[in-house]
This record gives structure tokens, C-alpha cells and sequence, in this order.
């Protein structure tokens, strides 16, 4: 059974060679992006259920 980590290391490795022509910099910055988007978007369902 995979674990937590697992996943996040599996779905990491598809983002690396997603973005494999991109700057090493440049393809953090985007990961980042993409954790705070989906935040905002869980926060803004939160909020919808109250």
C-alpha cells in the first residue's frame, strides 16, 4: 500500500518530467504556484459548506 509520501514523491516525478525543459528555478516556482492554487481552491469549498 502506498503511503502518503509515496504519492506525493510518484505525482513530483511526473511534474519533474513535465517540466524537464523548464529551469530547475523556474519549475519550483511553478510547483509552488500550483500547491497554493489548489489551497485557495480547497479554502474556497471550505468556506462555500459554512
Amino acid at each position: 500500500m502506498d503511503t502518503l509520501w509515496d504519492n506525493i514523491e510518484k505525482l513530483s516525478a511526473v511534474c519533474r518530467a513535465a517540466g524537464a525543459h523548464l529551469p530547475d528555478e523556474e519549475l519550483k516556482a511553478l510547483q509552488v504556484g500550483k500547491v497554493a492554487e489548489e489551497a485557495g481552491e480547497a479554502m474556497y469549498a471550505l468556506h462555500g459548506l459554512k
